[in-house]
């Protein structure tokens, strides 16, 4: 694999790392609050208001993998960004009376627009989180959801204090994988210029062990058909090889593979394409063969078929059967 493939393999797995990671930051602060607000505080409204907020950073990537595992890191942090200013314009509206240092919620959003998807949608994101403030602002007065909170000033602005600490980790943690992520995007740029050829994250050694391993997960998943499992995740081979998920990650990237899904919806797809060469297809139906490879459904398998071989399904199998 050449160097600009490396590159790029290698900007993923730190978009991807920076992503689990910020998932986890905003799971913690969340409920942190959670817990002041529904045992400190008393204020049940906003604590409960936390944590499904927290419930849904901390599980999303696991229903996103469990129901769409073709779709894109970049349509996940989209959909993430288009949500995150909403959920935050209703904590801006219950803080309305006391405090507009909430705003400082949004402040994240175009900077992480512009980290994972660029300058373009960082821009455009700019203008989306301006609108929310926009709105709060001019419904700030109108509908307060909170009627009490002058009761609560000493303890709300504590709450200034953690929000604007937490914003600070937040951006710094952005920053500080946008300069990685710059730093690869640079080196390639060179490489194209210059027409030479740069040193890469990865040396030589870590390229053989990573090989190494691949062969060894390539062995566990071809040898026990781990594929045709539909629950089967990085997680279940972790354990099997007694190998922690970054290593796994990491090798199956080295090769290729944007992600563990897209490897493991590659050998399914090619079991689905040696059963549809030996089966009956007037006696077996295209259900059996797409659930005995491991998908779930149709439209997921179809997608995913599509996306490895260029034709749907049964362009395939009409492609096969001239062949006969």
């Amino acid at each position: 694999m050449d160097n600009t493939r490396l590159r790029e393999q290698e900007i993923l797995r730190l978009k991807e790392e920076l992503s689990i990671r910020y998932n986890y930051l905003m799971g913690a602060i969340l409920l942190l609050f959670t817990l002041i607000y529904l045992f400190i505080v008393k204020e049940k409204l906003f604590g409960y208001y936390c944590l499904v907020g927290a419930i849904a950073l901390l599980s999303h990537v696991y229903l996103l993998n469990t129901f769409f595992p073709t779709l894109s890191l970049e349509k996940r942090v989209r959909g993430y960004l288009i949500i995150a200013p909403i959920y935050t314009y209703f904590i801006i509206l219950y803080f309305w009376k006391c405090s507009i240092f909430q705003f400082c919620w949004l402040v994240p959003v175009p900077l992480g627009a512009y980290v994972f998807l660029g300058k373009k949608e960082g821009s455009s994101f700019s203008v989306y989180t301006l609108f929310i403030a926009v709105v709060a602002i001019f419904t700030g007065d109108i509908a307060p959801l909170h009627t009490r909170i002058n009761s609560y000033e000493n303890v709300f602005r504590y709450n200034d204090l953690l929000s604007f600490g937490f914003n600070i980790v937040i951006v710094y943690l952005l920053i500080y994988y946008k300069d990685k992520i710059r730093e690869q995007e640079l080196l390639s740029i060179i490489e194209k210029k210059k027409r030479i050829t740069l040193p890469i994250t990865l040396d030589e050694k870590e390229i053989s062990g990573a090989k190494s391993l691949f062969e060894k997960i390539e062995n566990e998943i071809i040898t026990n058909k781990h594929f045709t499992n539909p629950e089967f995740n990085i997680s279940m081979l972790s354990t099997i090889l007694k190998i922690s998920n970054n290593y796994i990650s990491k090798s199956i990237r080295i090769q290729g593979y944007s992600n563990f899904n897209t490897y493991v919806n590659s050998h399914r797809i090619g079991y689905v394409k040696e059963l549809i060469a030996k089966s009956d297809l007037e006696k077996v139906t295209l259900m059996y063969i797409y659930t005995e490879a491991g998908f779930i459904n149709q439209s997921t398998f179809n997608k995913t078929f599509k996306q490895f071989v260029g034709m749907t399904p049964s362009e395939y199998i009409q492609k096969e059967s001239s062949k006969t």
